[in-house]
Parts: structure tokens; C-alpha cells; sequence
């Protein structure tokens, strides 16, 4: 393992995720207070039922709120997804600054198929409410 490299592919991630983040809450923020136009969800025009990132923008504010369980009931994807990006970074900051050649990371797909899994149970589970049932979560 070299550490020159993690660390040069870490700044890299994190320059890259963090522009893209700050353009995607500065577009949130300007639909929410009327500057640019909400889009429908395409998915939900189309078939009447929740596309597993709907509720998406509603979750992000009730995080940013400190509203964790409202956050976690519009949709899960949000909060799971921070959880997930926090493990990657303190498992690589670890990593770097470790004075041995300890790894703390894992390079498994396990944690994003099981993020991808719970994500997509609960649009399913979301959408058979909505359908079979009549319950709109978020209504």
C-alpha cells in the first residue's frame, strides 16, 4: 500500500465530491426559495409511483435540521449515505495517518450492496403503501 497515492486519490475524492455537493445544495437551495424551477420527477409522472430518490431533497433538509427520523422517513438513502461516506473517510483518514502499513479500510462492495438493498426495499415498500394502500409517506 502506498500512502502517497491513497492520499493523493483521497484529496482528489474529496475535491471532487465536495464541489459537486456544494453546486447540488446551491441548487436545492435555489429551487426552494423560488430562484430556479422544481422539475417533476419523471419517474413519478410516468408511473404514478416513487422513484427511489423521491423524497431525497425533503430528507437532505430535515438532516441538515437535525430532524434525523423525519430525515430517515422521507427517505433513507440520504442519511445511510452520509453514514456510508463518513465510514470511508475516518477508515482512510486512519489509514494515512497510522504509523505502520495498518489498512483500515476495505475495498468491499458489501457496505454499498447493502446500502443499495435498503434503499431500494424501502421504494418498494413505499410504493406498495402507495399503490395497494393509499398511504402517500410523503404526501
Amino acid at each position: 500500500m502506498n500512502k502517497k497515492n491513497l492520499l493523493r486519490d483521497f484529496i482528489i475524492a474529496n475535491i471532487a465530491g465536495g464541489l459537486s455537493g456544494i453546486f447540488m445544495l446551491i441548487g436545492i437551495f435555489l429551487q426552494e426559495f423560488g430562484v430556479l424551477p422544481k422539475f417533476p420527477c419523471t419517474f413519478l409522472y410516468t408511473t404514478h409511483m416513487y422513484c427511489p430518490g423521491c423524497g431525497g431533497t425533503r430528507a437532505l433538509l430535515w438532516l441538515f435540521k437535525g430532524r434525523v427520523i423525519k430525515s430517515i422517513c422521507y427517505n433513507p438513502a440520504v442519511f445511510l449515505g452520509v453514514i456510508l461516506i463518513l465510514y470511508y473517510e475516518v477508515t482512510v483518514l486512519l489509514t494515512i495517518i497510522s504509523k505502520k502499513d495498518k489498512k483500515f479500510y476495505t475495498k468491499s462492495i458489501v457496505p454499498v450492496i447493502i446500502y443499495v438493498s435498503i434503499v431500494l426495499v424501502f421504494a418498494v415498500i413505499r410504493d406498495i403503501l402507495l399503490v395497494g394502500f393509499g398511504i402517500d409517506m410523503l404526501g
